[in-house]
């Protein structure tokens, strides 16, 4: 088990925060609220995914700032897009059909 941190797990934190901050400023343009952040499922997967990103940071024991924050940022942002309904994108930009809800439904 490696040593924890609470810095190094705050930045994780940080981290995992920074997709869908990333995503609400990407729309600031839209002049209508964004009717997910008003559902309460939204915040208990934003939370779920805070943990994560400080978990992620704690279990692959960061060694720097910069570190902490990256593992922070990619675990949630990877399952995040797994759990996504939209399905990955191929090298021709057309989507596959099945998405990892779906596929995990078969």
């Amino acid at each position: 088990m490696p040593h924890f941190y609470l810095r190094m797990f705050i930045l994780g934190v940080v981290g995992g925060a920074l997709p869908d901050v990333i995503r609400i400023i990407k729309a600031h343009h839209n002049l209508s609220f964004p009717k997910y952040l008003k559902r309460a499922i939204f915040w208990f997967g934003f939370f779920l995914l805070l943990a994560l990103g400080g978990f992620a940071a704690w279990l692959f024991s960061a060694q720097n700032a910069k570190e902490a924050i990256l593992f922070g940022f990619a675990a949630p942002e990877l399952f995040s897009r797994l759990a996504s309904k939209q399905g990955p994108a191929d090298r021709h930009g057309t989507e596959f059909s099945v998405g990892f809800r779906d596929w995990w439904s078969i």
